[in-house]
């Protein structure tokens, strides 16, 4: 049986974070229908959102911050919709990646993951472009910078050195 260190040092920062505000981890169930219904727990066998909240009711917050978990979720929110206590595995995750930033941990992995993603649109295309252009239309830019603002992607953003404004 694992044993829970709620409210030990190693958490700090985790739960001081707004965003965090009514979300009851510690209330957590275990059940795994976070995990269930997770669609990148389809792709990546080792990702589990319940066993990264785990991990943070342990207080093993900094090895998750140094490993590579936390950038395996896709940000659908699903877990958040099957939890049965309100819990929002997704948003843990983003305040965890956000603390790696701060932390210094993760930089060279969000840089990957960036340019990966960028290769991946500009090889296979996206939806929103005018047609016969490779350029964003300026609606397209601008809706994207305000949902990523509505997200709370911008702090993220910024300290990876881009601006939304």
């Amino acid at each position: 049986m694992r044993r829970m260190a709620i409210g030990q040092e190693p958490l700090e920062g985790v739960f001081e974070d707004p965003r965090m505000e009514g979300i009851g981890l510690r209330r957590c169930l275990q059940c795994g229908r976070c995990t269930g219904s997770c669609p990148a727990r389809s792709v990546f066998r080792e990702f589990s959102p319940r066993m990264i909240v785990l991990e943070i009711l342990e207080g093993h917050v900094n090895d998750l911050l140094r490993g590579d978990l936390i950038w395996l979720c896709g940000q659908c929110y699903t877990c958040h919709l099957r939890c049965p206590r309100g819990n929002s595995p997704a948003t843990v995750i983003l305040v965890l990646r956000e603390l790696a930033l701060m932390r210094g941990y993760a930089r060279d992995k969000v840089r990957g993951i960036a340019e990966r993603c960028g290769r991946s649109i500009w090889e296979r295309g996206v939806n929103f472009h005018e047609e016969g252009s490779r350029e964003l239309p300026d609606r397209a830019v601008a809706d994207l910078k305000e949902a990523l603002k509505r997200g709370g992607y911008d702090s993220f953003l910024k300290r990876l050195g881009v601006d939304l404004s």
